[in-house]
C-alpha cells in the first residue's frame, strides 16, 4: 500500500447526504457501551482497592467534584456546539475556501477546549520529561498570572486542528479533512489539552506530520524537500524533548516518507532529529537516559502498589472513550483508508499503553496527542487494491455530524455531571 497523492481539488461542490445513518448509530451504540464499560471498571478499580490509584478524578473527568456549579462553560459549550453543527450542515461549508476553514476551525477548536475546561494545572508529573518541566516554567513566568498561562496553553494547543486537518489534507484529500473538521474541533479530549503542557505537545506532534505530509507531495522537490524533511525532524526532536509518547509520531512520518518513496528524506528527517536530540543531551538533558529513568521510576511505583494496574489496563478504553465515537468507524477503516500512514503511530503507542510505564495517577494526560489521529480514517477514502484511493471522483463532503453530535454531547454531559 502507498499513501495517496491525492487528486482532489479544493473546490467542492456540495455536502452529501448521510447515506451511512445507520452505520454511525450503531457505532454510536458501540462507544457508548465502551464508555459504560470503562466507568464502571473504573469505579470498581477505586471500590476494590485499598490503595489510593488512577486519576485523583474519578472516573476519567477533569471537572469532578460531586458538586453543581454553574459556570460559564456550561453555557458556551453547548453553544459552541451547536453552532459548529449548523455550519457544517450548510452547503457554503463546501463552499468555503481552504485558508478560512483552518481559521474559523482554529477558532472553534478554542472556544470548545476553553468551554469545557481552563484549569491549567502549572506543575507537571514525575513522569514528564525534562523539557516539559523547562517549557512549563518558561511559560509560568512569562504569562505572569494563570490567567495568561490558561489563555497561552489553550492558544497553542488548539494549533492541533488545523495541523492535523493540513496533514488529513495532503494524505487523503480535502474532502477526507473537511468532513473530519467538525470531529476533530468537537472531540472530548478538548477537556485535557488545555490542562498543561500535554496539549503543547500534541500540537508539536500534529506540526510533526503536517509537515512531514506536505513537503513530501510529489509537486515539493529539491531544496524544499530537502528543508522540509529537516523541519520535520527537527520538530520531531523538540516533541520528543517535550514528551515521551512523542517517538512514537516517527513511526508514522517514517510510513509518510516510505509509502511515497521519499528515501533521502527519511534519513534527512531522522538526522534532524537526532541533531536536535544530540543538542539537547549536550546541554545536559539526555533523552534515552532519562527515557529510562522514567521508564524504571514507574515500574517501581507499580510494583510497590500492584492496585495502579486496573488503571493501566484500562488505558487504552479511556483514550478510546476520549476518542468519542469517531474511533469505532476509524478503527475499523484503518487497513484500508488512505489515512493509514497517520494513524499508524499514534496506534502502536496506544496498543503498547498497559507496558508504557506511564504514571498510574494522570493516565489519561500522556495520550491527549493520540486521540486525533485516531480518527481519520472515520472520512478518509478507502484504498483500492494499487494502494491508491478507490473514490478519487468523489467531489462532496459527507459530514458525520450524528457522530460529532454524540460524542459532544457526551462531553457536555459528563462536564455537567463534575
Amino acid at each position: 500500500m502507498t499513501a495517496p497523492q491525492t487528486s482532489f481539488t479544493d473546490r467542492l461542490e456540495a455536502l452529501a447526504p448521510a447515506r451511512h445513518r445507520h452505520g454511525r448509530v450503531r457505532d454510536i451504540g458501540i462507544w457508548i457501551t465502551l464508555l459504560v464499560a470503562t466507568l464502571t471498571l473504573a469505579s470498581v478499580a477505586v471500590e476494590t482497592s485499598s490503595e489510593v490509584v488512577g486519576p485523583s478524578t474519578l472516573p476519567w473527568w477533569p471537572a469532578q467534584n460531586l458538586q453543581f456549579h454553574v459556570t460559564a462553560g456550561m453555557v458556551v459549550a453547548p453553544l459552541t456546539a451547536a453552532a459548529v453543527l449548523a455550519v457544517a450542515s450548510r452547503p457554503m461549508a463546501a463552499r468555503m475556501s481552504w485558508n478560512t476553514l483552518l481559521v474559523l476551525a482554529y477558532l472553534a477548536s478554542i472556544t470548545w477546549s476553553a468551554a469545557l475546561h481552563t484549569n491549567v494545572d502549572p506543575t507537571t508529573m514525575t513522569t514528564a520529561t525534562a523539557g516539559a518541566r523547562r517549557a512549563i516554567a518558561l511559560l509560568v513566568s512569562y504569562t505572569g498570572s494563570q490567567a495568561g498561562l490558561a489563555i497561552t496553553v489553550i492558544a497553542i494547543s488548539c494549533l492541533a486542528v488545523p495541523l492535523t486537518l493540513v496533514a488529513v489534507k495532503s494524505v487523503a484529500g480535502p474532502v477526507a479533512a473537511r468532513s473530519l473538521s467538525p470531529i476533530l474541533i468537537l472531540g472530548p479530549w478538548a477537556a485535557w489539552t488545555t490542562l498543561g503542557i500535554d496539549g503543547i505537545s500534541a500540537a508539536a506532534c500534529a506540526a510533526v506530520l503536517a509537515c512531514g505530509a506536505v513537503v513530501s507531495e510529489r509537486k515539493v522537490r529539491g531544496a524544499d524537500a530537502f528543508f522540509g524533511a529537516a523541519a520535520a525532524g527537527g520538530m520531531l526532536g523538540i516533541a520528543a524533548l517535550l514528551s515521551y509518547g512523542a517517538a512514537w509520531f516517527a513511526v508514522s512520518l517514517l510510513c509518510i516518507f516510505f509509502a511515497r518513496r521519499r528515501s533521502a528524506q527519511i534519513l534527512t528527517a531522522a538526522a534532524s532529529a537526532l541533531t536536535v536530540l544530540g543538542l539537547a543531551a549536550a546541554l545536559g538533558n539526555s533523552w534515552p537516559y532519562g527515557l529510562v529513568d522514567t521508564y524504571n521510576a514507574a515500574i517501581g511505583e507499580i510494583a510497590a502498589h500492584p492496585g495502579q494496574l486496573w488503571w493501566l489496563a484500562l488505558m487504552p478504553a479511556l483514550v478510546g472513550v476520549a476518542c468519542g465515537p469517531a474511533i469505532i468507524e476509524s478503527l475499523r477503516r484503518f487497513g484500508s483508508s488512505a489515512a493509514w500512514p497517520l494513524m499508524i503511530g499514534p496506534l502502536l503507542a496506544l496498543m503498547i499503553a498497559p507496558l508504557s510505564g506511564s504514571n498510574p495517577e494522570q493516565p489519561e494526560y500522556g495520550w491527549i496527542a493520540l486521540c486525533p489521529w485516531l480518527i481519520v480514517a472515520a472520512t478518509a477514502p478507502r484504498l483500492n487494491g494499487a494502494g491508491k484511493p478507490g473514490e478519487p471522483r468523489m467531489r462532496s463532503v459527507r459530514v458525520p455530524l450524528v457522530t460529532a453530535g454524540a460524542g459532544a454531547c457526551a462531553a457536555i454531559v459528563l462536564m455537567y455531571s463534575g
